[in-house]
C-alpha cells in the first residue's frame, strides 16, 4: 500500500522549539522525533532562538530544522516582539510551542494566542501562582542552588528537587503545572543558616553542579513524555496536595534565591 508521506506529516503535532542557549533539550527532542518515542507523532518544525549564533542554532541546522533568531532588544515593544513570534508560528502552522531554556518573558499576546498550547521546561519545583523556585532571573544552576540552599536551611527529611513542565503564563513560571519528575538529593546532617552557606559556599556550588547533571536526563524524558501526551490528545496535569513552601518559610525561600543569584551570577 502506498502511503502519502505529506498526509502523514500533516497529522503530526507541529511544534516550535524556543531556546536561548546550547539547545541540549532541543536536541533530545529532535532525536526523539526522528528515531525515538516521538517518531510519527511529533514534528519539530522550527527552532527560534533569542540569541544570535549560539550552539543551539547550529545544532538545529545540523538536523535540518528551520531556524530563526528573534531577540527582544530588536523590537521597540513587547507586543512587537510577540507579533514576530506569532508570525513565525502562523507561517509554519504550529500546533504547540515548547520553551526549552528560553530566557525572555514571553509577551502577553503570544500567551493569549497560544493559551493551553505553549509549555515551559523548568529545572526545579514550582507551585503555580504560589511561592516556588521560579520567577525572574531564576533559571539554570540558580534554580537548583536555591532549592538545595532552602533544603539545607529548613532541614527537610527525604529532600528532593524536580523537573517541571508547566503552561506559560504572562508572568515567569506561574502557569499551571503539567507534569513533574522528582529527584532525591542527599540528606544533610543538620540545618544551617543562609549566612553559613554564604560563608562556606564551595560545597553548595559543587553539589548544585552534581544535581544539575543528574537532573538533566530527567528533564529530557519529562518534556518528551509531555509532548507525546499532547500528540496523543491526552495532556496530563499536576496539582500539589499541599503548598510547596510551608507557611512561615517564605523568607527562607527569598534568601535562598538571593544566594543562588550571587553564587551563579
Amino acid at each position: 500500500m502506498n502511503i502519502d508521506k505529506t498526509v502523514m506529516k500533516e497529522n503530526k503535532l507541529q511544534i516550535a522549539l524556543l531556546i536561548s542557549g546550547s539547545g541540549t533539550t532541543m536536541e533530545a527532542i529532535i532525536k526523539a522525533c526522528q528515531k525515538g518515542v516521538l517518531a510519527g507523532l511529533v514534528e519539530p518544525t522550527v527552532v527560534v532562538s533569542s540569541r544570535q549564533d549560539n550552539q543551539g542554532i547550529k545544532k538545529a541546522k545540523k538536523y535540518g530544522i528551520k531556524t530563526f533568531v528573534v531577540r527582544p532588544k530588536d523590537f521597540l515593544t513587547s507586543e512587537a516582539f510577540g507579533e514576530r513570534l506569532i508570525e513565525i508560528f502562523r507561517d509554519f502552522d504550529i500546533d504547540l510551542v515548547s520553551q526549552n531554556g528560553w530566557l525572555p518573558l514571553t509577551p502577553p499576546n503570544v500567551v493569549k494566542r497560544f493559551s493551553g498550547k505553549i509549555i515551559n521546561q523548568h529545572p526545579g519545583p514550582l507551585d503555580g501562582k504560589r511561592p516556588g523556585f521560579g520567577g525572574k532571573g531564576m533559571y539554570g544552576a540558580r534554580v537548583t542552588c536555591a532549592r538545595l540552599a532552602f533544603l539545607r536551611v529548613t532541614g527537610q527529611e527525604n529532600p528532593w528537587t524536580e523537573s517541571t513542565i508547566h503552561y506559560v503564563s504572562e508572568r515567569f513560571d506561574e502557569g499551571s503545572l503539567i507534569r513533574v519528575v522528582r529527584l532525591a538529593v542527599p540528606l544533610f546532617s543538620r540545618p544551617v543558616t543562609i549566612a553559613q552557606l554564604r560563608k562556606n559556599s564551595q560545597k553548595l556550588i559543587e553539589m548544585t553542579k552534581l544535581i544539575q547533571k543528574k537532573l538533566l536526563p530527567l528533564e529530557h524524558r519529562n518534556v518528551i513524555a509531555v509532548l507525546r501526551a499532547f500528540a496523543e490528545g491526552n495532556p496530563p496535569h499536576f496539582i500539589r496536595s499541599q503548598p510547596l513552601i510551608p507557611s512561615g518559610q517564605e523568607r527562607i525561600l527569598l534568601e535562598a534565591k538571593k544566594l543562588a543569584r550571587e553564587l551563579f551570577p
